[in-house]
């Protein structure tokens, strides 16, 4: 007998169409049913209308029955008729209090208010007079008015004697306790409004403040046709307008639908029950007919779940058709050949393409294995990373292509260096980390002076050959450190020094690891110490010798860290820089600067601020713009402003620097080169700047008086910069004699401690003031 096939088996699923018939009838009935009941509550509630409004008009009868009580009263007609208002308002009060009224009135002929009950304004009585007018053919009427914010129901009755000689009005407030009792008589919530001089307003009722709010956004007064129903969110509502005049009254009968709809819950709740009874029997007989259906399939779904997770030796045996077979055979193929391909990923991921090195993914994993294998041993661990030196030029000079064949010898050399023993990894572009476990510090420093060995010499690359360089930065375990990522952070702060000092190779120094943490911190604290003034501003004056009322100052910038105290502006300005984060400061100093000049300005004194710029300042294209807009909101000329740029700024990226030099001057700022005679720059360089000050670096000026080396130096400069037709400032002056000699010898500008030390803006405009007037200085 032939096995059945899949095909027919998978018809049984059509079972649930069973499932979902009853479920859209079930959704169908209920939704019917709903309705129907939903129509019955309009109805209820316009039935319910209607006895609302039978219920006032039978109490407005009752009401009427009061008043004529008093209307007929012989005492009362005589008071009326002799106008005697205290006796009228006595027979009122008592009257009211008798008959349980709020209120209680006597209108004249011309429905002017003769005496009430109630102690209010007149005016507030005015809205009557606009009531019909009652005579003995009207008899009493009623209508509903609002006195005071408070609704009223009044019955008006006219007063005989035996003429007409007055109206007489009692006044029922239409209160809470009246539309509770109206709630339990209609069983609908009731609520009374008016339109008071234009504005919706609830007078009382029976919904809570919530509710309240609701009705009233719902704008009641726009379905105030007679008897009017509508539906609005939960709520069924209806409108029954009570008065017209002097105001619109209406009373607004609701119905929840929930209320309505709770006969209608017992039978949803037997209809749920029916179609969850069937659903449970139809589930019992689909479980029952999809496991010889689906067993085949468990089957498959098993091995699938083995081969997600990482288990490819299973064999796949199925039993349940051809077509099962064939699948089962699927699966073996697929499972082989997802272990190939899944070895090759991992493989991919954890190494480099084009070195074969372990890649950085491997790095705290092989650096955790390798530590604990030391540990073991009793081994101490060389953790050494290595870059190649001046690689960006390889790349640029030669090709990519030869730099990515450098790194592939560079990477092949290294890892036979450390050999089966120890571990080789590429860290990215040009960067190496080399594990290699060793006896002690004497074999440490073999190896790293095998690693010098192995590259002091050419590589032979194809058809070329490379001398290649390494800069090697390296700690040591356990002694300066014991967990991995302290290692290699230490590793990488030798590698730092090996780079900057150019010794190529460097051990990590204990201390280097609190420098390295103090320069985070300044680097996270900066942004914050500019906001708290931490960082500010102090002023060094430049004198002119031989004018007095030609005076200058350098802005330097100081920084209090509330820490680590004065922070040596070196220090923090090599952090912020190296962080990008230099333009940022540098526009601060000059923001701050500016307005100390207009400062100055203010108060009489003209001077020219010099600032140094920074070589990553002089490759921001907008800084000329960003000057130029401050000094324009200020109000003050460009020369007031002098840029003073060190050579060795120059030098990086010189066309782009040159570029934005020469925007900066033709927006008419002088320009200063700092610190001239410390940096490589050519005098055919410096005739293509903008330039109008040399300044002599104070390491050729503090030792004047006893050097003659230096005498001849800055004599030459001071010559050279007339030559070249610059004005020409010392910095560093701090005797007399380094002074007299400067000036003898035609330096134009002085600067230094003899005059001032760098001082904060308060006391630099202090200094001004003494040193413009005359006085010492």
């Amino acid at each position: 007998m032939s096995k059945v096939s899949y095909r027919f088996k998978l018809m049984l699923i059509l079972l649930g169409l069973v499932v979902a018939l009853q479920a859209s009838s079930y959704i169908a009935t209920r939704v019917v049913i709903r309705d129907a009941v939903v129509e019955e509550a309009y109805r209820e509630l316009e039935r319910g209308s209607e006895l609302f409004s039978q219920l006032m008009q039978t109490r407005a009868q009752q009401l009427a029955q009061s008043v004529s009580v008093l209307t007929d009263d012989f005492g009362f007609k005589e008071a009326v008729a002799t106008a005697d208002r205290a006796t009228i308002r006595s027979v009122l009060v008592n009257h009211a209090a008798r008959i349980q009224a709020d209120m209680a009135l006597v209108l004249d002929d011309n429905r002017q208010l003769v005496a009430s009950s109630m102690n209010l304004p007149a005016e507030q009585y005015q809205l009557l007079r606009q009531l019909e007018p009652v005579s003995v053919d009207s008899g009493s009427r009623y209508s509903l008015v609002v006195i005071n914010g408070t609704l009223y129901q009044f019955v008006l009755s006219p007063i005989m004697a035996p003429l007409q000689i007055g109206t007489a009005g009692i006044g029922f407030e239409i209160d809470e306790t009246l539309s509770a009792h109206l709630q339990k008589l209609t069983d609908l919530e009731v609520s009374f409004v008016a339109d008071v001089a234009g504005q919706p307003s609830y007078l009382s009722g029976t919904l809570t403040s919530e509710a309240r709010n609701q009705l009233m956004a719902e704008k009641p007064f726009a379905h105030s046709g007679e008897q009017s129903v509508w539906r609005a969110g939960d709520m069924l509502n209806s409108v029954v307008v009570l008065a017209q005049t002097p105001q619109l009254v209406s009373a607004v009968l609701q119905v929840p639908l929930a209320h309505a709809l709770k006969p209608f819950a017992v039978l949803d709740t037997q209809l749920l029950t029916l179609a969850f009874s069937f659903f449970v029997g139809a589930g019992l007989i689909a479980m029952f007919l999809a496991r010889s259906v689906t067993r085949p399939v468990r089957e498959l779904a098993g091995v699938a779940r083995k081969i997600a997770d990482g288990h490819y030796g299973s064999p796949v045996r199925v039993y349940g058709g051809d077509e099962f077979t064939d699948l089962a055979q699927a699966f073996t193929r697929m499972q082989t050949a997802i272990a190939e391909r899944e070895q090759e990923i991992l493989y991919q991921a954890e190494h480099d393409s084009l070195t074969d090195l372990a890649n950085r993914s491997q790095v705290f994993p092989r650096l955790h294995q390798t530590i604990d294998t030391c540990q073991a041993a009793g081994q101490q661990l060389v953790v050494m990373v290595v870059d190649i030196y001046k690689f960006t030029q390889i790349n640029d000079t030669l090709s990519p292509e030869t730099g990515d064949r450098v790194l592939r010898a560079v990477g092949g050399h290294l890892e036979a260096l450390v050999g089966e023993q120890g571990r080789a990894l590429r860290l990215g572009s040009d960067e190496f980390l080399l594990l290699m476990p060793v006896a002690g510090a004497a074999q440490a420093l073999e190896f790293t002076e095998q690693v010098v060995r192995q590259f002091d010499r050419t590589l032979h690359l194809d058809e070329t050959d490379i001398k290649i360089e390494l800069n090697m930065g390296y700690a040591v375990f356990p002694e300066q450190g014991e967990s991995a990522e302290l290692l290699l952070r230490r590793a990488n702060l030798a590698l730092n020094q090996a780079r900057q000092s150019h010794e190529f190779v460097c051990r990590y120094r204990s201390g280097w690891d609190e420098d390295h943490l103090r320069r985070l911190q300044l680097f996270a604290d900066f942004k914050q110490a500019l906001l708290n003034d931490e960082i500010s501003l102090y002023y060094q004056p430049k004198i002119d010798p031989r004018q007095r009322e030609h005076v200058g100052a350098e802005a330097l910038i100081r920084w209090v860290h509330p820490e680590f105290g004065f922070v040596n502006p070196e220090e923090f300005i090599a952090v912020i820089e190296s962080a990008g984060q230099i333009s940022l400061l540098t526009r601060w100093v000059i923001r701050t600067a500016v307005k100390q000049v207009q400062q100055l300005r203010a108060q009489g004194i003209e001077l020219t601020m010099s600032i140094n710029l920074s070589a990553l300042d002089l490759l921001e294209d907008d800084l000329h713009s960003y000057i130029s807009k401050l000094l324009h909101e200020h109000e003050l000329p460009s020369r007031c402003l002098c840029l003073e740029i060190t050579e060795s700024a120059i030098m990086q990226e010189a066309e782009r620097s040159m570029a934005n030099i020469q925007r900066l001057h033709e927006l008419g700022l002088l320009i200063s080169i700092d610190d001239y005679g410390t940096g490589y720059s050519s005098l055919s360089q410096m005739k293509r700047l903008p330039v109008t000050e040399l300044k002599i670096d104070k390491s050729f000026v503090l030792d004047l008086d006893s050097n003659e080396d230096d005498r001849q130096i800055v004599k030459s400069t001071i010559e050279l910069g007339h030559t070249l037709g610059l004005s020409v400032t010392a910095e560093g002056v701090e005797t007399e004699q380094s002074r007299d000699w400067l000036v003898a010898n035609g330096c134009d500008i002085l600067q230094g401690y003899l005059y001032s030390k760098p001082v904060p803006a308060r006391e630099f405009g202090h200094w001004l003031e003494r040193y413009l007037r005359g006085g010492d200085i």
